[in-house]
């Protein structure tokens, strides 16, 4: 059990232990202990060259991206009913396993025991039910819950000589059946396209998708680097869940461009975006929001767009803004595609996609990115027909849906 009260957590950011003091009164306050101004830093717009202290009235934007919400948030309030949950004990729970490098921990606890750790094969081969993800999620919430996204998620160590899960899960839901498999599809769409992804595998029985963090390096010496990682709207300076949650889908793709140039990446990075955002477009994803396209780094210097994460065929879906109210289906973008306030989320035209490429990316021929994207999202259906992984019914839906994505194609 943590304490019914958290008032300060100790910080690491990386290989540094004691980089940092959070601490909570009627504001937050972040104090680096180190004097030293090239250490590493919290956040790239919170660097302790700029000063020492921070405060906020809220929680610090690189700290709150992680915190639980959704589904693993209704678990982890389900095992501890009568905890007390402000972020400063999601924080002390999520301790230094989050997406990242800061970490946290409080004065007196005693390092949480690794669990038992579990290969990619043994997920792998595991029969997906909701009882026996419930027991993984029990099992690994200790060290698992690092992770943002409402989707059912936990993440798992697979070595015991690496004292961090290594290894994301995710799970179906039944509201969204078959979104192990659609995620895979995408994904293996996305790879084939040349787009960079993080590895994945699906499970034997299609319920689980299994993927490598992204912001870990294994070096040849065995030595395991964290690397530094926000997302968009932690970078803008938004706070997004609970009532917040909503904030993720405002806004619009060309001012994520514009916040990527303005954190001065080399241009590739924009033409990597540009992929990202096509490809997002063309299999009907409606949900790449503001937590869904992030940046990885070392330092403010060395800075570079993350690869693609969490992308999905979300049109296929019907969804509820309430209980018993109306399904309706997903037919526009999480954002709006141009900046401006007369702009809308509609998936953009042929026309607007050149634009787009050309004018805010920096995109010399932004066709051929188009067709690329297209020749691997129509092999990627044509492989699939042979594995019983995916349910045929599933296949059928995102065929017409890419068939609309691939139209853009010349």
């Amino acid at each position: 059990m943590l304490p019914e009260k958290i008032r300060s957590l100790a910080v690491s950011i990386g290989d540094a232990e004691h980089a940092g003091q959070l601490l909570k009164t009627s504001i937050y306050e972040f104090r680096y202990l180190n004097p030293a101004p090239e250490q590493a830093a919290l956040g790239l717009l919170m660097s302790p060259r700029e000063r020492l202290t921070w405060q906020d009235g809220d929680l610090f934007p690189p700290m709150d991206q992680n915190l639980p919400e959704g589904d693993l948030f209704m678990r982890i309030r389900a095992l501890f009913p009568k905890q007390a949950m402000t972020p400063m004990h999601l924080l002390a729970l999520m301790g230094r396993n989050g997406i990242g490098r800061v970490g946290y921990s409080l004065a007196e606890q005693p390092p949480v025991p690794l669990p038992r750790a579990l290969s990619k094969s043994e997920l792998l081969q595991t029969r997906y039910t909701p009882e026996v993800f419930d027991e993984l999620v029990a099992a690994y919430l200790s060290t698992g819950a690092g992770i943002a996204g409402v989707q059912p998620k936990i993440m798992v160590p697979d070595r015991a000589t690496v004292p961090i899960p290594s290894l994301i899960v995710k799970a179906g839901s039944p509201a969204y059946p078959g979104l192990a498999a659609n995620e895979y599809l995408c994904l293996s769409a996305a790879r084939r396209a040349g787009i960079d992804v993080p590895e994945f595998a699906l499970s034997d029985d299609g319920q689980m998708l299994i993927l490598d963090r992204f912001d870990m390096v294994t070096h040849t010496n065995g030595r395991i680097e964290r690397l530094g990682f926000e997302d968009i709207a932690a970078l803008a300076g938004l706070r997004v869940r609970d009532v917040l949650s909503d904030r993720k889908y405002q806004g619009s793709y060309q001012r994520i461009a514009e916040l990527l140039r303005q954190l001065q990446l080399h241009s590739d990075n924009l033409h990597r975006f540009f992929e990202q955002v096509v490809f997002s477009v063309m299999v009907r994803n409606g949900d790449a929001h503001l937590k869904n396209f992030g940046v990885l780094y070392r330092n403010d210097s060395d800075v570079w767009l993350s690869p693609m994460f969490d992308v999905v065929t979300t049109s296929i879906y019907k969804y509820a803004r309430y209980q018993g109210a109306y399904e309706a289906e997903d037919r526009t973008l999480a954002l709006k595609w141009f900046a401006g306030k007369h702009q809308t989320r509609a998936y953009p035209t042929t026309e607007e996609l050149h634009d787009f490429g050309r004018r805010i990316c920096g995109v010399s021929q932004p066709a051929q990115v188009i067709d690329t994207i297209a020749q691997a999202m129509q092999q990627t259906l044509e492989q699939a027909r042979g594995d019983t992984r995916v349910p045929a019914p599933l296949l059928a839906d995102m065929h017409a849906a890419w068939e609309m994505g691939m139209a853009h194609a010349r």
